[in-house]
């Protein structure tokens, strides 16, 4: 079976929930049955990531990498929708593929559409939330994404929240499957060695952890915590609050930590490798990211993945209401859903939690069994099955 993949969301870089999601499953079908047609935001480091991937990578300078799109300019953006779908006819052209992927809703869907209607290529999509709910107030994009929906041969989404968007926007309900992220075991082993060096540098000591991974937007909440740490640092003086990735609302936090006087309670790592992202979710006491939706343009999560994250490392989480957090946190058993613009209720979340360790440790063991349900194994293998079932379908399509 050969596949073609069109994806903006694909490592380096691998930060992103999307673009962890869809690289895990893709690493895991048969090798070499996968051509991955993606941007090269980090070329030196690109070279690196392709030579060990087991599928093969194209590379196009003008795919901009979901992560790196609020920096593109519009005439990079102008060129990327027109470049995109030509480049993507002639790749399907000249690949031949059995099953066409697309990564997210991006320009090379025009190609692939045309691709089924001439060549009867089946296609499947993939769908988290933002990339949809951002397009909903842009008519024309909206019009495309539809078609889309409503022509592909299946539809792989990551919550019971994307699904019931996906009906709305009129997808067949046969053809939609969710499968949950997963969390790969590549992510978890660190040594302990590396925990202490990475508490020493940042002189935690007995400092009580609170954890938040993700891009510095406004709808992950950062700024609700920054908010509640005050009435936080009342009950737990020796708390700290560790915020991990960068974005455009990094400035506005900073100066909102300088402020508020947190200097000294505030740590920002930027960007960082797997092995320190692991040491974090080792080292911290909670996981909070009270993310919520934007009523302006009603982006939210899908299925954040950072919750399973920390669940795999045995960690209590807490997190905003909107999207598709019941997938991610069963309430009151790996954590707590609340209101995520609420900063009295994140204070009171995370001492309750700070106040009964045992229940702390429960609620981590539970995160740690919930997402043993979830091997990146099992994701692949669910795909794989759908691929299967697409192009023995097709075969019998052709004998008629």
């Amino acid at each position: 079976m050969k596949i073609l993949l069109f994806a903006m969301s694909f490592p380096p870089p691998s930060a992103g929930g999307s673009v962890q999601y869809i690289a895990s499953i893709f690493s895991l079908l048969p090798p070499q049955t996968v051509v991955i047609v993606t941007g090269n935001a980090e070329p030196a480091l690109a070279r690196q990531f392709d030579a060990s991937f087991p599928q093969r990578i194209l590379r196009f300078p003008f795919i901009a990498h979901v992560l790196r799109g609020y920096k593109v300019s519009k005439m990079a953006r102008a060129c990327e929708y027109l470049l995109w779908p030509l480049t993507a006819g002639w790749l399907i052209l000249r690949e031949r593929p059995q099953v066409v992927h697309i990564g997210e809703f991006n320009s090379a869907s025009i190609a692939v559409l045309i691709a089924k209607k001439l060549f009867c290529i089946p296609y499947v999509m993939f769908t988290y939330a933002e990339e949809i709910t951002y397009i909903t107030g842009r008519p024309l994009h909206l019009r495309l994404l539809k078609k889309v929906l409503r022509n592909a041969d299946a539809i792989i989404t990551v919550s019971d929240y994307t699904v019931g968007i996906l009906l709305n926007l009129g997808a067949d309900a046969v053809r939609i499957h969710k499968v949950l992220p997963a969390v790969g075991c590549d992510k978890l082993a660190v040594s302990s060695n590396d925990i202490e060096a990475l508490r020493m540098k940042y002189s935690l000591g007995n400092c009580r952890v609170l954890l938040t991974v993700g891009r510095l937007i406004e709808r992950k909440g950062h700024a609700t915590v920054i908010e509640a740490l005050t009435t936080i640092l009342q009950s737990f003086p020796m708390s700290r609050y560790v915020i991990v990735g960068t974005g455009p609302e990094e400035n506005k936090l900073k100066e909102m930590v300088r402020q508020a006087g947190l200097q000294n309670s505030v740590l920002f790592t930027g960007e960082i490798e797997n092995n320190e992202l692991a040491c974090w979710y080792e080292i911290c006491d909670i996981f909070v990211m009270p993310h919520r939706e934007l009523p302006e343009t009603r982006d939210t999560e899908g299925c954040p993945t950072v919750f399973l994250e920390a669940g795999a490392h045995g960690k209590p989480v807490i997190g905003g209401r909107d999207g598709g957090v019941a997938d991610a946190i069963l309430h009151d058993h790996t954590g707590f859903i609340i209101d995520g613009t609420d900063a009295s209720k994140v204070a009171e979340s995370v001492c309750y939690l700070l106040k009964n360790p045992e229940l702390t440790a429960r609620m981590g063991a539970a995160g740690r069994a919930y997402v043993a349900t979830l091997s990146p194994g099992s994701r692949a293998a669910a795909i794989q099955m759908i691929n299967a079932r697409l192009t023995e379908e097709d075969r019998v399509v052709s004998r008629r």
